[in-house]
């Protein structure tokens, strides 16, 4: 028997970005050296009384300690944002080294009276080899994508979209870098805050900024960005080279839409207030494909 190691740091106020992965990198390389004897010792350092490592484990857990333990790490950074540098850094070792390295990032929303805590990864999780165990999420189908456009009050993101084929996202890097794990055949599950599933589409392109998009009118291609606003400052936005205020776009080609008031939603149907992410959830899958008219997918 296996167990391996999950580690986790924040990215406190006084250190820059660099300094936690910087950090993390370091509690990585300690943990990777301690064997079951350290981990002994550091237990009895810190715990009174005569009840040793095994025992304790074997109370919490309901089962032994295992024979081989630390037999990988999981390096998590936890935070509200990174700097871009950092962001290469983490994907540089993560994909490049497979250092099982990644970056989630939380932030908290308060919605018509209830509270929500939404996640983000830096990395899809999927991607990054760490130790084996820990709970079970539904498997996801490698195809479908649950995207946000917006709510019901503020409809210009998804007039975007169902008129020129684009997904969109902006105000800050955390609504639009979930936008990146989006590849061409994936499928999308467009949905609206307030108001439910508005369309299905197929993504054709990858993520790229608003200011480089061009979308076909009358039969010709012209800049997004020449045509006409949204809303008011979404422009200005959208040709703005800081990250944290640009408009990012990905390309779909939709398989049905509808309108706001004629939305799919439903008791039990999947919803989050992350900008885009996997969809597991075989019911909404079979519910807002049957509502569009289209075959779900699911064996």
């Amino acid at each position: 028997m296996r167990m391996g190691a999950s580690m986790s740091s924040k990215l406190k106020r006084d250190r820059t970005p660099r300094d936690a992965v910087a950090q993390t990198l370091d509690y990585g390389s300690w943990v990777r050296g301690l064997g079951i004897e350290d981990l002994e010792q550091i237990f009895f350092d810190h715990h009174d009384g005569g009840t040793g490592l095994g025992e304790a484990f074997a109370e919490q857990f309901a089962s032994p300690l295992p024979d081989v333990v630390n037999a990988g790490q999981q390096l998590t950074i936890i935070a509200s944002e990174l700097d871009p540098t950092s962001d290469r850094i983490v994907e540089f070792l993560a994909e490049s080294y497979g250092v099982p390295i990644n970056a989630v990032f939380f932030r908290y929303f308060s919605d018509q009276g209830r509270d929500y805590l939404a996640r983000t990864w830096l990395i899809d999780p999927d991607r990054i080899e760490g130790p084996v165990g820990g709970p079970k999420t539904p498997r996801w189908n490698g195809r479908d994508f649950y995207a946000v456009l917006g709510r019901a009050g503020e409809t210009h993101r998804w007039e975007l979209a169902s008129k020129y084929g684009l997904l969109n996202a902006g105000g800050g890097s955390w609504y639009w870098k979930p936008l990146r794990n989006l590849r061409r055949g994936h499928r999308v599950f467009a949905y609206v805050g307030g108001a439910g599933y508005v369309g299905i589409g197929l993504v054709t392109g990858k993520m790229i900024p608003a200011r480089e998009a061009t979308v076909e009118v009358n039969g010709h291609l012209q800049p997004l960005l020449d045509q006409p606003e949204p809303r008011a400052g979404w422009w200005e936005d959208a040709a703005s080279q800081d990250p944290e205020a640009t408009e990012m776009v990905v390309p779909v080609k939709w398989l049905g839409t509808r309108s706001l008031e004629d939305a799919v939603w439903g008791k039990g149907l999947f919803a989050s207030q992350l900008s885009a992410c996997k969809l597991r959830d075989e019911n909404t899958i079979r519910t807002v494909a049957s509502a569009f008219g289209l075959d779900s997918g699911i064996d």
